[in-house]
């Protein structure tokens, strides 16, 4: 399933290394219009410099909806960086 979620604030990021699998991704933390922040993860790592701090956007996320949900940035797109 894909969700599109407007108006987030980028607010961080930070680099991990997933312990199972050694492989690398990105923690990006986003702040909506009431405060509320969540951290969001993105696979791809060449995107870690699209997330600059301050930038309102759209997030589309894969949601795999199983016994448990993965949430994922599929994209991301500015609609206004202050």
């Amino acid at each position: 399933m894909i969700a599109k979620i407007d108006n987030l604030e980028i607010r961080g990021k930070e680099r991990k290394t997933s312990i199972k699998t050694n492989r690398e991704y990105i923690i990006v933390r986003a702040e909506d219009e009431t405060g509320k922040v969540t951290e969001l993860l993105d696979w791809n790592t060449e995107n870690y410099e699209r997330y600059e701090k301050g930038l309102i956007g759209t997030f589309t996320l894969n949601l795999d909806i199983g016994r448990y949900i993965n949430i994922s940035i599929r994209d991301f797109s500015i609609t206004n960086n202050n």
